[in-house]
């Protein structure tokens, strides 16, 4: 009981700093990181000798500092590139002049225009930004929040160009590729409840009626192409092209299947969509080729050819990657401060304790639980990488002990990772910024929790049964 209580102790001081101290989330982490390594020098000096532990912590930053930042600083620019041209207004006046329906445009904004930007820049993006364009055209704020909040759920797996998953390959020790598509087939049915949830939100079944067409052809338009690309292409693509997908497929059959305006939409659209090309490219080269590329660095050279396709100058470009850089600057010291600690709590034995603590309070039902595990994850950190960096390797131990397919647990915690962001402080405080609702946290917090105790509760029931099957 005391190693599990020691074990647990680093996470349990991070629920408190960020829930209860209202710490910001680079001290909460920083402080954890000190936590676990306090407790590794007195209490795992076997495990892991304390001349150990300064290389142990590098090796998590190393790992935080590329591929992780370096995506993540690469897609934020690429949409900064966006905004200093003014190509995100031409977007978000494209989008809005779709439809007069109201149910067509919230599937054409929330499950298409934020899947895409989940895919590309993720960190709550996929939230502020949909959000702010329907309470801009009319939409109820906590409404147009709320459906953000739950459309934004299975695509955080893949989300920011795929750094959730390939953290958690890295963590887990599952081939990526592998760990792609059984996301993808493990999140399936929820996923294809995605465009339903969404106007459910809106007003309740009464949205329902006469809107099947666009539902399925929302469904359909990000469905197919997320699930190609998620077995053919890895897991860098999938949000992208279904978001794509979604907004073509949607913009021809609601706009009268003309391309009036689209000439300028696709010079709007120009960085995004060399992101695509580049890492569409780079997916079929050869291992040889691979090796000598990161995804980071090809976003960031695709942003900035997309930056001087739409007359941004050069200089212009080098101080919106510094000023991004300077933005975010806390984002990717928490993302550091995380990877540093899972790797001390891992070679101290901790994460192990844990896993075995779980699997012996759970037994053979702890797959029906898994997706809790990374729910409590997301609800934490506010963030789906970090939940993989905290709980991947559990999930791998705890596949172990109970004979249980690594794969599917993995999954199962990146699935659940994105539903806790539905109710996680962080994701609530962004859309409340957005829709003009600071002070109404609670609010949406009341109005998104039966949605994710629903989703949550599908999701355990779907990865148990996978689990058991396979």
């Amino acid at each position: 009981m005391k190693d599990v209580l020691l074990s647990v102790a680093p996470i349990a001081w991070l629920v408190v700093a960020l829930s209860v101290l209202k710490l910001k989330a680079w001290q909460a982490t920083a402080t954890a990181l000190a936590v676990a390594i306090a407790i590794a020098l007195v209490f795992s000096r076997a495990a892991l000798p304390p001349s150990s532990i300064p290389s142990v912590a590098a090796e998590g930053v190393a790992f935080a500092l590329c591929p992780i930042c370096l995506v993540v600083l690469a897609a934020l620019f690429t949409y900064a590139v966006t905004v200093e041209s003014g190509a995100m207004e031409n977007i978000r006046r494209g989008l809005t002049e779709v439809s007069d329906d109201r149910r067509v445009l919230a599937l054409l904004v929330v499950w298409g225009f934020g899947n895409f930007m989940e895919g590309m820049a993720g960190f709550g993006t996929a939230v502020a930004i949909p959000a702010a364009i329907l309470v801009g055209v009319g939409f109820d704020p906590v409404k147009a929040v709320v459906m953000c909040l739950v459309a934004n759920t299975t695509p955080t797996a893949f989300g920011s160009v795929g750094v959730p998953l390939m953290t958690l390959a890295k963590e887990s020790g599952v081939d990526v590729d592998t760990l792609s598509w059984a996301t993808a087939l493990l999140q399936c049915a929820v996923t294809a409840a995605g465009p339903v949830l969404v106007l459910l939100v809106l007003d309740g079944r009464r949205a329902l009626k006469g809107a099947w067409r666009a539902i399925v052809i929302a469904d359909v338009a990000f469905l197919v192409p997320w699930l190609l690309a998620s077995r053919y292409s890895g897991c860098e693509l999938p949000d992208i092209v279904g978001g794509l997908g979604v907004m073509v497929a949607l913009w021809l059959a609601f706009k009268g299947g003309g391309f009036s305006g689209f000439g300028g939409q696709l010079r709007a659209w120009a960085p995004f969509g060399l992101v695509v090309v580049v890492l569409g490219v780079n997916s079929v080269m050869p291992p040889s080729v691979k090796a000598w590329t990161t995804p980071g660095a090809l976003i960031l050279a695709a942003g900035f050819v997309g930056g001087l396709a739409q007359h941004v100058s050069p200089r212009r470009l080098v101080a919106v990657l510094f000023e991004t850089l300077v933005r975010y600057w806390a984002a990717f010291a928490t993302i550091c401060f995380v990877l540093a600690m899972a790797r001390v709590m891992g070679s101290a034995g901790m994460i192990s304790a844990m896993a075995s603590a779980l699997v012996s309070a759970t037994g053979d039902a702890y797959p029906y639980a898994a997706t809790a595990v990374g729910a409590l994850g997301g609800f934490v950190t506010g963030s789906g990488t970090s939940s993989c960096v905290l709980f991947g390797r559990l999930q791998a131990d705890a596949a172990a002990a109970i004979s249980a397919s690594p794969v599917v647990l993995a999954a199962a915690n990146v699935m659940g990772a994105g539903i806790g962001k539905m109710i996680c402080p962080q994701s609530i405080a962004i859309g409340a910024a957005a829709a003009g609702l600071v002070g109404a946290e609670s609010r949406l917090f009341k109005a998104a929790l039966p949605w994710f105790a629903g989703v949550v509760a599908a999701a355990s029931v779907i990865a148990g049964l996978a689990a058991r099957l396979l």
